[in-house]
């Protein structure tokens, strides 16, 4: 802030809840500057001066202590202090100068691997250098603290402790912020590093800014090892510990400050105090002080006092408090505290964490369980418990050693069933007679384990999760997967993992989850696990892991590792030297990287070669060169030769000094340009990569180019094998064979980059050949180039009639061959059989004569390892034409395991059932096919539960065999063959028999605008179960779009409110990637104790459009005409309505800049689709084009060749002129703005609370903060620049006085004096940025043009009626062609009256005139809006009067009453929670829900008129502070005020609907005299003649009764007529005691016969509109024209159906009538008001008409 404004510069100022606080200079630093400008836009810091901006007046000065490194994305990022903080001095504010957002350019750091002494003498010039160098503190418990290390070349790495004393600690912590150092540890006092060593041999003078720029070795120069780690302790360190002779989490609370342990003072210590220290510490959630602690002895510091923590602290230090003190308190108030946690269970002392002796920590104290009764069953839930399988044994007598501490259980008498140890039936915490050399232990299985392998270090991997041990499937099994499991055995790092093993049993069960571990994690039970469609995992066969101590990669130079030298790998054979035969730049930049040398200069063959070493290993590796491991890359081992003596693969890498190569012009100009300079780059690093694609295999298919981020293809033009030959030497795949044309690999996507290709087959890289420019062409994709190269291979099985048996054959050198079957052993066969689909095994048939002809026989000698993936990776003898004799030709046959579909629903959860078995998929006959069938193979394919059981071929039929018939599952099986059935093949069916299913589906979104948005809700056969929103991401939001059919994810809420308190909610975390084809298929993690932590559920809202492109001459670019991609395909986007806040959002969303212009139709193609007519009404702050508002209602077609298009600045983002946002004055803009038309202007606009983007407040967006316009002088030339800015139309009103609520935030102009031409409403002349003498009670806003709303029309109903939309300023009708059950859906939903409707075609023509707006509305299924529906253009008469629309949803209801029957004011009120009817909390109705009361003001007034209300007599109490209990839902009244005398609670005064600063603490309430008085029937009695009748009833007595009653009867009738007579004169005097005598209310407005006309002219009954806020200044009547409000806003105003009539404010409506009822002789009259709002008070009166 800098004179009351914001800006680039000033005092730097925080919001918080409290309203915005200036922060104090202590401390205040450059680092902590450069992060408040970066987040302000505003460039970086130039200065940080104290106190420059000081404004006097304000509140105190936040003390808060900001730590921030600088690199932080915001200021609350960085680590906060509070605790001891002293105030800050008067003026002491802290101040920063940002460069501004012209981003200036700031002196670079110095990264070059130099002497750090030698940039000291620069330092004063490079004070703000924008430096990549950190510092921080680790492993010492706080940020001031620990071992010091540095953050150089992307690398954390430590200092070695040679010289290290106090002056080179002081550095560290002044550098920090962490005051003076008070110790400098050496010899790795806080821990040994890991990393490089930066510095050794510091000689600090003190004085530095920075550890540095003090004397040293050098970056990297040192002769220690990670045992002489430095650290250092600053005085701002601070510790936490409780101070206890025999307990870990109760004792005398003290605090380390400045080098020495002092106690902490108890006042106030309050609960959320207590809450972060108990945390802190790690003792639980909660904490108390314990008062009855005797003082304690001895003499200490009592560091300080008052601490009060806050709910958004995250630790002690952090907490506001009074200032350290060495006396902050007397000994008396020393605190002593007591936390408490839940209880956890571990198993210790046995070297591992699936066995041990049992312990559970409970009140802070791990204790043991005793061993009397344990067994089995009680050692079994403990091992299922911790995820570690079943147990093997339960053992007595500390078999695992004595434990200590409490015995916590004893006498166990578990069923093996319970989830935790402590829900067993036990004797009782704590109490037992055991000791501890009894305690119980346990053996358990593990979760995992290998077996079969040699050791318990390798073989199959099975799991257990505690019925018995399963194979886990090969399926998407990962190396990182193998590297957990490894780990968790004790069996160091995985060597290879192999697939395709073979079950033991052809019916074996897998285990029903994928594994995909990330490889850091502790156990493979918390790794991602991906549920299998149906419990049924697809593979071929299982997985089986070979762990080895090492797994390690070198170069080796004269006997040393170094960054240059042999290649050698690390096996489980020892390190192996590696082929130089096919090793290239490509995986020798692999090696480079992996080892952090760098990049690859050269790889000189042999150079390095050392005699004596093994054999010289023949695998070879093809890398594309951005693998991170070189056994990342794919390896072929099959048919290769020895290597040849001495011919060793070697690399020479570039050091981690990282030396700049010349980078690769990746500009786009001719390729051909580059060749010419290509020996001086031919190590450049080229951010272009080449790839095959769709060819089977890397060495086959069509080619691709990466560039500009872009996958792209080559056109065929001139394509020959002297081009295809660079392509496949490029790809070390040797020569080319074949070079293809016509997409014969298949057509690709994306651009084409190159074209007329001319090589002389020489080149390195395929794009130095001469062709034309990048992207010039005059191809289409179906001429896309391809290649086949020599080492291209391909597998086969030759047979006339089966797929999966017959001669095997190898495709090499460009020809079929067969391959020999010696010695096939059966991993050959499985891998074989896997790799074509065929199954997990194989056999040999020799029994097959050999076959006729003549053929290569290729290979010989194939002896696949268990590390193999394929084929290709098993050794075997060399190429040779004929390997072997004919009759050696191998003929396999495979085997597989059988797979559920479903096919020809449109859905993967809906259409026909098929079985994929014996290598054919065939169907299921429909005879005794039901829901419980068809459940089971819902179940089985994850697709929830069964809706429908369909048979006689309702989806079409099918072909192949009839698997299964006759099907009695019981809805339980987990795969639907194993239900009851007459066995494989055996029925009596045809094919128009065949059984069909619909499925729920996994997933659906709920409650939203449609299927295509809502709440996220799963469903695994069990019910629909809502989604945690806890580490819900945007891939897994694409997923269920997708999946559901509704294009993209536009966006998703979290936090989401369940429906009830106790809802529960799945209990896995999905972990999408965003390319799995459905949720179910994504990783998931299980919640610990299946209970996920969340505080509530996720919305999702999907878009159908998923792509956007600028296309020009048929390829993509960064300027062209706009396309979208929707479900439909491509679509061009008119240019009606297409600005540049829509260009810009194209072009940053396609990474191009910014937008320059917008020609209309300058690239259009003839032949296209129709125009899309969808019109998008972006701010230009969305990151995506389908972020932004879209309409689509009443749009016309688009004019042909109108098509939206857009220059952007390109990916080099040019550098546009900036926008000038200092607080200048907005008037001189204008004069400048023809040379800044299309500047990138940070500033944005947009209208709000008006229920559309088109109506509302006018707020703009300005140095971050969005801010009002004051109404000072606002007229419709002001609203038309505004209308016309945003795309909306033409203004049609010009609101002041607050009419759409008070903004909040900045008043950014005053003044305004368009002239209705400007651009932007910014460019009129105002009085200057932030220049105003107004309050937010002026706020200006707009009603333009395009503004839309809704409503029904009914007397009686709300949720049915005649649908009218409010469009060019008047109600209008619908016309109901053709309204189909989606379009119905929409409307109903968009009133909030249920989710479907349906027309009424019966109801009457209704009379008068008016305009049917809009017809042929048809709504998609993704539209969110009835505004995005396509229809026929708006037309005065769009249909005839008898094809208007009358509605009907399902949720119709009467209007305003709280049940189905027309109601009166006593139905409206209700008491519950009391011990009668006329006793309990009181709850009114509003707005179709009930509500609370507050009781601020609450009395026996005004329960006194509730009571009568209710018919309950007089009221005895008028309790609060929710007496009865508190009620849910709104607190619709607070602040009412009766007299006692008013006819019922609408009549009183009270604070505005639903504006309360009550919680349901506060619930008010009221205790009447009697019991609820209602009209009872006269019950008769047959038996009265013959009851004998008192005395009392003689003649005389009835005599006496007739005429004392008859007396009684004239004095009621006196008594009623001068009770009239007064209540006539009484009402009169009732509205003006309203007036006069209201607290909150301030009206002035008298009724006068002039304004008669106006008050009886009833608004039609009951329209449902959804309508316009408004609020004025001053007390009088404005007729105007109707104005709407749409959907979900406040309603504020009622208009008449015609357009006459008055507004009647209703922000602060008090629930006030006017009644005069028949019994008075008055006639109903309604009287409106405009009322002016007063601080402190309410708005205005509701009279309404009774």
């Amino acid at each position: 802030m800098k004179n009351g404004s914001s800006q680039c510069e000033g005092q730097v100022e925080m919001k918080t809840s409290g309203g915005w606080r200036t922060l104090c200079a202590s401390h205040w630093n450059m680092a902590n500057a450069n992060v408040v400008c970066r987040q302000l836009g505003c460039g970086v810091a130039i200065s940080t001066p104290k106190g420059a901006y000081f404004v006097e007046g304000g509140d105190e000065i936040w003390r808060d202590r900001f730590h921030c490194s600088g690199s932080e994305s915001f200021l609350w990022n960085c680590p906060v202090t509070a605790l001891g903080v002293p105030a800050c001095a008067h003026g002491n504010t802290a101040s920063v100068v940002c460069s501004g957002n012209q981003t200036q350019l700031l002196p670079q750091c110095k990264d070059s691997w130099s002497d750090p002494e030698d940039s000291a003498a620069s330092e004063g010039h490079t004070t703000n250098c924008l430096d990549s160098r950190h510092l921080r503190l680790v492993d010492g418990g706080s940020r001031c603290a620990g071992r010091v290390e540095i953050l150089l070349q992307g690398s954390w790495g430590s200092i070695c402790d040679d010289s290290w004393d106090l002056s080179d600690a002081h550095v560290v912590c002044r550098q920090l912020g962490c005051g003076v150092a008070l110790e400098a540890t050496i010899s790795a006092h806080f821990g040994e590093g890991s990393g490089p060593i930066w510095l050794d041999n510091l000689n600090c003078t003190g004085e530095e800014a920075y550890v540095w720029q003090c004397p040293s070795q050098g970056w990297g120069q040192h002769n220690c090892s990670h045992k002489e780690d430095v650290g250092v302790i600053c005085s701002e360190f601070l510790a936490l510990r409780l101070v206890s002779h025999n307990r870990e989490c109760a004792g005398w609370l003290e605090v380390f400050y400045n080098n020495t342990w002092g106690s902490v003072c108890h006042s106030p210590m309050e609960p959320m105090t207590l809450s972060v220290i108990c945390r802190q510490l790690g003792c639980g959630d909660t904490g108390t002080l314990d008062f009855l602690i005797p003082s304690r002895e001895g003499s200490r510091p009592r560091w300080v006092d008052k601490i009060r923590c806050r709910e958004t602290d995250t630790s002690l230090w952090q907490c506001p408090s009074d200032p350290w003190k060495h006396q902050s308190c007397s000994p008396k108030e020393e605190a002593h505290i007591t936390c408490t946690e839940s209880p956890q269970l571990r198993l210790v002392d046995s070297g591992s964490r699936c066995a041990g002796r049992v312990e559970i920590l409970h009140q802070h104290s791990w204790g043991t369980v005793c061993g009397d009764s344990w067994d089995l069953n009680d050692a079994h839930v403990v091992c299922r418990q911790l995820g570690c399988g079943v147990a093997f044994n339960a053992l007595l007598y500390a078999e695992f050693g004595d434990g200590s501490g409490p015995i916590w259980l004893t006498r166990l008498a578990c069923t093996g069933e319970e989830d935790y140890l402590w829900n067993c039936p036990p004797l009782g915490l704590g109490k037992n007679n055991c000791e501890h050399y009894n305690d119980a232990g346990v053996i358990c299985s593990g979760f995992v384990h290998l077996v079969g392998g040699h050791g318990p270090c390798s073989g199959r991997v099975e799991v257990n999760s505690g019925e018995g041990w399963i194979p886990v499937s090969d399926g998407n099994f990962t190396l990182a997967t193998a590297q957990v499991i490894c780990a968790e055995l004790g069996c160091g790092k995985a060597a290879s993992v192999l697939g395709n093993l073979p079950f033991r049993e052809d019916s074996e069960q897998v285990w029903a989850e994928e594994f995909q571990c990330e490889g850091q994690e502790p156990g493979l039970w918390f790794c991602p696990r991906v549920p299998c469609p149906a419990g049924n995992c697809s593979h071929r066969g299982a997985v089986q892991v070979f762990c080895s101590g090492y797994t390690d990669i070198r170069l080796m130079k004269n006997g040393s590792s170094q960054c240059e030298g042999q290649v050698e790998m690390k096996t489980s054979g020892g390190w192996r030297t590696l082929c130089a035969s096919h090793w290239n730049m490509a995986n020798a930049n692999v090696v480079c990287r992996q080892l952090g040398c760098g990049v690859a200069i050269s790889t000189p063959k042999g150079a390095y070669f050392v005699e004596g070493g093994d054999e010289i290993w023949r695998d070879r590796f093809h890398c594309s060169g951005s693998e991170s491991f070189l056994w990342n890359c794919p390896v072929t081992a099959l048919g290769v030769p020895a290597c040849a003596h001495g011919n060793t693969a070697s690399v020479v890498c570039s050091g981690i000094q990282t030396q700049l190569l010349p980078q690769c012009n990746d500009s786009w100009s001719d390729p051909a340009v580059s060749a010419a300079s290509e020996g001086h780059t031919a190590n450049c690093s080229d951010s272009r990569q080449l790839r095959l694609v769709d060819g089977g295999s890397h060495c086959a298919g069509r080619v691709e180019i990466l560039q500009q981020g872009s996958w792209g293809s080559i056109c065929d033009d001139s394509w020959d094998l002297s081009d295809a030959h660079v392509v496949c030497r490029q790809l070390g795949c040797g020569v080319a064979l074949e070079a293809t044309i016509s997409a014969h690999f298949g057509e690709g996507s994306g651009p084409i980059w190159l074209d007329d290709v001319n090589c002389t087959g020489e080149e390195a890289h395929v794009w130095q050949c001469s062709s034309q420019h990048w992207g010039q062409h005059n191809c289409s994709h179906k001429k896309d180039a391809g290649v086949i190269c020599s080492e291209f291979l391909a597998l086969r099985l030759v047979s006339k009639d089966q797929e999966c048996a017959g001669w095997l054959e190898v495709f090499y050198n460009n020809t079929w061959g067969s391959v020999c079957h010696s010695p096939m052993e059966a991993v050959t066969l499985s891998m074989i059989c896997r790799q074509l689909g065929c199954g997990d095994t194989g056999t040999l048939d020799f029994l097959i004569p050999p076959r006729e002809g003549s053929r290569p026989h290729w290979v010989d000698g194939i002896h696949c390892r268990e590390i193999d993936t394929s084929l290709w990776q098993c050794p075997s003898d060399p190429w040779k034409y004929q390997s072997c004799s004919a009759k050696e030709e191998a003929h396999i046959t495979c085997t597989e395991s059988p797979q559920l579909r479903l096919v020809d629903g449109g859905s993967r959860c809906a259409g026909r059932v098929e079985i994929l078995h014996q290598h054919s998929w065939g169907t299921v006959c429909d005879d005794s096919w039901d829901l419980k069938d068809a459940h089971v193979a819902c179940r089985q394919l994850g697709c929830g539960v069964a809706i429908d059981a369909m048979g006689y071929a309702q989806f079409g039929e099918g072909s192949g065999p009839i698997w299964l018939d006759e099907l009695k599952c019981t809805g339980e099986e987990d795969q639907v063959w194993k239900c009851p059935a007459q066995g494989w093949g055996q029925h009596n069916c045809a094919h128009d028999e065949e059984a069909g299913v619909i499925c729920s589906g996994f997933v659906r979104l709920d409650g939203g605008g449609g299927p295509c948005s809502g709440r996220v809700e799963v469903n695994y056969g069990g019910g629909w179960t809502p989604v945690p929103y806890r580490n819900f991401t945007l891939p897994t939001a694409q997923v269920i779009c997708a999946e559901l059919g509704c294009g993209k994810a536009a966006s998703f809420l979290l936090d989401l409110p369940l429906r009830e308190a106790s809802e529960q909610v799945w209990a896995e975390e999905f972990q999408c990637k965003g390319w799995e084809p459905e949720l179910w298929f994504c990783p998931r993690v299980p919640c610990r104790a299946g209970s996920c932590p969340h505080r509530g559920a996720v919305q999702v809202v999907c878009s159908e459009y998923t792509e956007v492109r600028l296309m020009k001459n048929g390829s993509s670019w960064c300027e062209g005409q706009v396309e979208m991609k929707t479900s439909g395909g491509w679509r061009t986007l008119c240019a009606s309505h297409w600005n540049m806040a829509n260009a810009n959002v194209v072009c940053r969303q396609l990474g191009c800049g910014v937008a320059i212009s917008t020609p209309k139709g300058a690239y259009f193609v003839e032949g296209g689709d129709e125009i899309w007519r969808d019109r998008f009404h972006c701010s230009g702050s969305e990151s995506f084009l389908w972020n932004c508002p879209v309409s689509a209602l009443g749009v016309p077609a688009c004019a042909h060749g109108n098509t939206a298009s857009v220059v952007c600045s390109g990916n080099q983002t040019k550098l546009l002129p900036q926008c000038n946002d200092s607080l200048s004055n907005t008037a001189g803009s204008a004069a400048s703005e023809g040379h800044t038309a299309n500047f990138s202007d940070s500033r944005q606009l947009h209208l709000v609370d008006g229920g559309s983007h088109c109506a509302g407040r006018v707020e703009i967006l300005q140095q971050g903060s969005w801010g009002s316009i004051c109404d000072d002088s606002w007229d419709l030339s002001d609203a038309h620049v505004v209308c016309r800015q945003l795309g909306c139309g033409v203004a049609l009103e010009a609101t002041i006085s607050a009419h759409f609520g008070e903004g909040s935030g900045p008043i950014w102009l005053d003044e305004l004096n368009c002239t209705g031409e400007e651009a932007h409403v910014w460019q009129c002349p105002s009085q200057g940025w932030g220049q105003h003498n107004c309050r937010h009670k002026e706020d200006a806003g707009v009603i333009c043009s395009e503004f839309l709303a809704l409503r029904l029309v009914s007397k009686d109903q709300e949720c049915a009626g005649w649908l009218e939309v409010f469009y060019n300023n008047t109600w209008g009708s619908v016309c109901h062609s053709p309204m189909e059950a989606v379009t119905l859906s929409m409307i109903c939903r968009q009133l909030g009256c249920g989710n479907s409707g349906t027309l009424n075609t019966s109801v009457p023509l209704r009379e008068g005139s008016r305009p049917r707006w809009v017809d042929g509305i048809q709504c998609r299924k993704t539209d969110t809006s009835l505004w995005q529906c396509p229809s026929d253009p708006w037309k005065q008469r769009s249909c005839s009067a008898k094809e208007e629309a009358y509605i009907m949803c399902s949720g119709n209801r009467p209007k305003s009453c709280p049940s189905t029957a027309p109601c009166t004011d006593k139905e409206k009120l209700r008491l519950r929670g009391g011990d009668s009817e006329c006793s309990g909390r009181l709850e009114v109705w509003h707005e179709g829900a009930w509500g609370t009361v507050c009781d601020d003001s609450w009395s026996l007034a005004e329960a006194e008129v509730v009571c009568q209300q209710l018919g309950c007599g007089s009221a005895l109490e008028a309790p609060g502070e929710a007496a009865f209990g508190p009620g849910n839902g709104s607190i619709w009244l607070d602040e009412v005020q009766c007299r006692g005398r008013e006819p019922s609670l609408w009549a009183c005064a009270a604070a505005p609907w639903g504006q309360s600063d009550c919680k349901h603490e506060e619930d008010a309430g009221v205790r009447c005299s009697g019991e609820r008085t209602t009209t009872r029937p006269t019950r008769r009695s047959t038996s009265s003649a013959s009851a004998p009748v008192p005395g009392i009833f003689s003649l005389p007595g009835i005599l006496c009764m007739i005429l004392g009653a008859l007396l009684f009867l004239v004095l009621i009738i006196l008594v009623t007529q001068l009770l009239r007579w007064r209540a006539q004169r009484q009402a009169l005097s009732t509205f003006e005691d309203a007036v006069d005598e209201v607290l909150y209310q301030e009206i002035d407005y008298p009724i006068n016969p002039e304004k008669e006309s106006l008050l009886n002219s009833p608004e039609p009954g009951g329209q449902h509109a959804v309508a316009t806020s408004s609020g004025y200044d001053d007390a009088e009547e404005i007729p105007v024209p109707e104005i709407p409000s749409s959907f979900g806003i406040r309603e504020k105003n009622f208009f008449s159906e015609e357009g006459g009539g008055a507004r009647c404010s209703q922000t602060g409506i008090s629930p006030q009538s006017l009644k005069e009822a028949d019994n008075y002789n008055m006639e109903e009259t309604a009287s409106l008001f405009i009322l002016r709002k007063e601080d402190p008070g309410y708005d205005d009166v509701e009279p309404n008409t009774l």
